[in-house]
């Protein structure tokens, strides 16, 4: 990483802002203003510290289990957080805000948090008030929306007129949607929820539903597929070594698929694809494309689709959370 890089160049290089001696200072508490950004994952859970130029100026990762653990993992989250900031805010950075990143359903008012899968305590939880021991504003979005606030900074389409179609494939399939620059919420708070849409795999979903796209086209699915075909082969082969075989084309026509239901439906300006197991070695782009285009209406959008590849970094989420924050204080 160049850490002498201009916010511009690092966005377009795909790398995290890192702060430098330009960054916004206060100048009457000598204190460089800051937003905490906070992304929890199934596995880790980042934060850092971002200032008013989206740049990362510290970070941390810890396991989820760590900072979430127990029948009350949101007090478990703040005092982890009161520790960090402790350590981190004496004399040298001033906290306006707080901003989280949750892989849950998230209420129209983004303040409370009313499921999370993987996470039970996380469930009917109103964010902003168990965080209000520090003291400033906390928001609050799906996971997903705070990536594609990054994706957009970092490629220029803030303003782009039209839907921005975000799809990230990992353990599930996230979405985010965004038209003419608004990330797209829903009457409930839930728009987007392309992992759900109706399928007639036959499988239970995680979210209770049968029949989702997400136990087809999911890295979940990958795995599970891979294991049935070649028990025991690491799933980073996945593509570079059984990439012609038959289930893995099965699972490309799943996810062009769920794919092209959005882009039939909304013809978007711009589609980002990315996510861990795009970035996977041998990870058939081409292919998906060429099902994406066969599956897509003719002549458009089928003639035109503008996808895009982004390149996941560590800490995009925390700087997208920020980004949120810095949208609204």
């Amino acid at each position: 990483m160049n850490n002498n890089a201009t916010p511009a160049t690092a966005i377009a290089n795909n790398e995290p802002i890192v702060a430098t001696a330009d960054s916004p200072v206060n100048s009457a508490t000598l204190k460089t203003p800051v937003v905490l950004g906070i992304d929890i994952g199934g596995t880790n859970l980042r934060v850092g510290l971002v200032d008013a130029l989206g740049a990362l100026v510290d970070s941390r990762r810890v396991s989820s289990q760590e900072a979430l653990s127990g029948e009350d993992p949101m007090t478990k989250l703040a005092d982890y957080l009161e520790g960090y900031l402790a350590e981190m805010l004496d004399g040298k950075y001033e906290l306006k805000a707080i901003s989280v990143g949750f892989p849950s359903v998230v209420d129209a008012t983004r303040t409370v948090v009313l499921q999370t899968t993987f996470i039970p305590g996380l469930n009917n939880v109103n964010v902003p008030e168990r965080l209000s021991r520090f003291g400033v504003p906390v928001f609050i979005d799906r996971d997903v929306n705070m990536i594609i606030r990054y994706d957009a900074k970092r490629l220029n389409l803030q303003n782009l007129e039209g839907v921005t179609f975000g799809c990230y494939v990992g353990t599930g399939i996230g979405c985010a949607l965004a038209v003419d620059g608004k990330i797209l919420v829903g009457l409930h708070g839930v728009a987007g929820e392309l992992g759900h849409i109706y399928e007639a795999t036959g499988r239970t979903c995680g979210c209770g539903l049968e029949g989702c796209s997400e136990t087809a086209a999911s890295g979940n699915a990958l795995v599970r597929e891979l294991e049935a075909h070649h028990p025991g082969a690491s799933i980073d082969d996945a593509f570079s070594e059984y990439g012609d075989e038959p289930f893995i084309d099965d699972w490309l026509e799943h996810l062009a698929w769920t794919f092209s239901t959005v882009i039939n439906l909304l013809d978007p300006a711009k589609i980002i694809i990315g996510g861990g197991v795009t970035q996977m070695k041998g990870f058939p782009k081409q292919r998906l494309e060429e099902k994406i285009k066969r599956m897509s209406r003719k002549p458009y959008p089928a003639e035109d689709l503008p996808i895009v590849y982004t390149i996941p970094g560590k800490y995009d989420g925390v700087i997208g959370a920020a980004l949120c924050a810095l949208e609204q204080i």
